[in-house]
């Protein structure tokens, strides 16, 4: 495809040790240490090595190897993050896939959520597809879609990382309320679970579940009460 000429925006590529401004690019580029001063927006963000941005991004593919703090909202089309990366607004996006930590200070939207890690949000989880494989603790206060599944992670690469820079951090999820269509889960505590069909796995603590279809509880599964919608 050709460049549109009448494209001004320039590219912004840092190496080493920087600072940018914000402002409108086509494509960033950061290898190294880098602090974005103020929102920023583009075609294309790659990080590799230690960011923080100041204010929002607003991308659209958004590539993370390392670590990212953003002081505002992460906006993307799609998003590959290997690492941790620290959000203190909303998270949105079509596709997002973490293999790391993802902590978020408000809510965290996608049309497929995909992660491998751990992570804590502070708002409510809500996409179209949720597939979670916890290699440590992880919190949203609600969680919502129409497939969900959230299951303990084999041993592997990410777990025995996470278990050496966070000892003791067992791999569990935590949340309020848990609502979708068909929903999957294991070693999660949770108030409530509302979904057509449920499969509540081994080490889950559950105080109420309410279903319409079907009700799968794994015997070393705790449910108080269960309701058929």
């Amino acid at each position: 495809m050709e460049r549109d000429t009448r494209d001004t925006r320039p590219d912004l590529s840092i190496n080493g040790v920087g600072s940018a401004a914000g402002g409108e690019y086509r494509h960033v580029s950061i290898d190294g240490v880098c602090k974005v001063q103020a929102d920023i927006a583009s075609d294309s963000f790659r990080v590799n090595g230690h960011t923080t941005a100041k204010g929002s991004i607003r991308t659209g593919r958004f590539d993370c190897n390392g670590r990212l703090n953003v002081e505002g909202g992460l906006h993307v089309a799609s998003a590959r993050i290997d690492g941790m990366i620290r959000v203190d607004g909303p998270v949105s996006g079509e596709q997002i896939t973490v293999h790391g930590m993802l902590n978020c200070g408000a809510d965290c939207e996608a049309e497929r959520f995909e992660m491998r890690g751990l992570f804590e949000i502070k708002g409510l989880l809500n996409a179209g597809a949720i597939e979670v494989r916890m290699h440590g603790r992880c919190e949203a206060r609600e969680i919502g879609g129409e497939k969900i599944r959230i299951v303990k992670g084999a041993e592997g690469r990410w777990n025995r990382l996470l278990q050496w820079a966070i000892p003791k951090l067992g791999a569990h999820l935590e949340a309020d309320l848990i609502e979708g269509d068909d929903i999957e889960l294991e070693d999660a505590v949770a108030a409530v679970v509302r979904g057509n069909r449920v499969v509540i796995g081994k080490g889950c603590k559950v105080g109420k579940v309410e279903y319409r279809t079907e009700l799968i509880q794994h015997p070393q599964a705790k449910v108080q009460d269960r309701i058929q919608a």
